[in-house]
């Protein structure tokens, strides 16, 4: 889809997400009302007349941690000092949580002769990780086996991996589902456990290699090795980026290997749908000697959506307008009319910093929830949408909604990251054999 475009209406989460989701509602809403006496304590304490006292209390929110950002109050109504070390707490925070959420969720899993449906229900439960047997989609054959696991604590991938092995299976990246395809392996395909390299949440595998020599010129042969990414399906990175100069590779004749591009920072673009993405990282060939890299060892960024917060404006009125802020986003209505017969609710999304987020050939933020709420409560799910507005650090879009009479009595309710939050991943693979 590109920008502009009219998109269809986003469909609802299935039952067991949202359980799922209203139970983790639950927690965390509990934890937190107990913080909250102490959040507003120390909020207060940031005004104090005393520096020492003020730096306390900062110190003091930062270590309540991510659980605090819920609590923090905005800055409208305060000094300029509270709302600057507020602003500085949310920051440390969501980036905290950022690099939270790309760590391992752990498994513990075991049994004599479990079956692929029950193993797959334990992995979804501990991990909140949706796993799709999607061998019926390619007609393969869904015999069933029983496994033997004996997993305790161990990180998502390399448990995962040791289960498909048993079964007989592999990923699918590209199913266009929400979670994790997986599929029967074809039969000349390598077991997956330790094939590849686990960087928390995230597993590198390389995948191929080749070697080309353009005749035409007198530069020196390529060498390019393309690598898989994929990810814990829990998780929604908006791109990746590969610094050329945070890749060292070394020969099995303990030669570095140059790179081609050694200056460049190459964007790997994600579909929203996938779950894994492909990097190919360009050296210029060895010499004839060497047979194999000996080790590649990669530092890859993330850039990932920060904490998902709830936006509500209600009295949608002709001349309904405002704006909200959280975080480091600000929600603006802009306008509500009628548009021929269905009615246009016009919105921008501002942050306070993107990055490279919203570049105009992202379309991830179109995927936000947004919906109307009606007068006793039932969800009007938009009919279509057109983006408005596209610039460094915002996006204007225009939902449309098929509603008979006026919106005076409804709710207008969008759900976005209030930050957007980038985290370095590590990756080492070894032994990896020369064309």
């Amino acid at each position: 889809m590109l920008w502009g475009q009219v998109e269809p209406a986003a469909t609802a989460p299935d039952a067991a997400s949202a359980a799922k989701a209203t139970g983790e509602k639950a927690t965390a809403e509990k934890a937190a009302g107990d913080l909250a006496p102490q959040v507003r304590k120390l909020v207060r304490e940031l005004d104090a007349a005393e520096k020492s006292r003020r730096d306390a209390a900062e110190e003091q929110l930062l270590k309540l941690g991510p659980a605090a950002l819920s609590l923090l109050p905005e800055g409208d109504q305060t000094s300029a000092e509270v709302e600057l070390r507020l602003a500085r707490i949310r920051n440390r925070l969501e980036q905290t949580q950022g690099e939270a959420s790309v760590q391992a969720s752990s498994i513990t899993l075991a049994g004599e002769a479990l079956s692929l449906a029950d193993a797959i229900a334990g992995f979804e439960k501990q991990s909140g990780d949706k796993l799709i047997d999607f061998r019926e989609q390619f007609n393969q054959q869904a015999a069933e086996k029983t496994l033997k696991l004996d997993l305790a604590k161990t990180p998502f991938w390399p448990a995962l991996d040791q289960m498909l092995d048993q079964a007989g299976m592999t990923i699918y990246p590209y199913s266009g589902e929400a979670g994790l395809a997986l599929v029967n392996r074809s039969s000349n395909e390598a077991p997956r456990y330790k094939r590849g390299s686990y960087s928390g949440a995230f597993r590198f595998e390389a995948m191929e290699i080749t070697a080309r020599r353009d005749l035409r010129s007198p530069q020196p042969p390529q060498l390019s090795l393309q690598m898989q990414v994929a990810w814990e399906p829990r998780l929604a990175p908006i791109v990746l980026l590969q610094p050329a100069d945070a890749v060292l590779a070394i020969d099995d004749q303990g030669k570095p290997l140059t790179l081609s591009g050694p200056e460049s920072e190459p964007e790997i673009p994600i579909n929203p749908d996938a779950s894994a993405v492909d990097l190919t990282v360009a050296f210029n060939a060895p010499e004839r000697s060497a047979t194999r890299i000996a080790s590649l060892h990669g530092k890859l960024n993330a850039v990932l959506p920060g904490p998902i917060t709830t936006f509500r404006f209600d009295k949608l009125g002709p001349s309904a307008k405002g704006q909200k802020r959280q975080g480091g986003a600000t929600v603006v209505l802009e306008q509500v009319r009628r548009n021929n017969l269905v009615w246009e609710v016009r919105m921008r999304l501002v942050f306070d910093k993107a990055g490279r987020a919203l570049e105009s050939h992202r379309t991830w933020v179109l995927r936000n929830e947004a919906y109307l709420e009606s007068p006793d409560k039932k969800t009007i799910r938009y009919a279509g949408l057109e983006t408005t507005r596209q610039a460094e650090n915002e996006v204007g879009v225009a939902y449309l909604f098929d509603v008979e009479g006026d919106l005076k009595d409804h709710t207008f309710v969008y759900k976005t990251p209030t930050a957007i939050i980038q985290v370095s991943l590590e990756y080492d693979l070894k032994d990896i054999p020369l064309p």
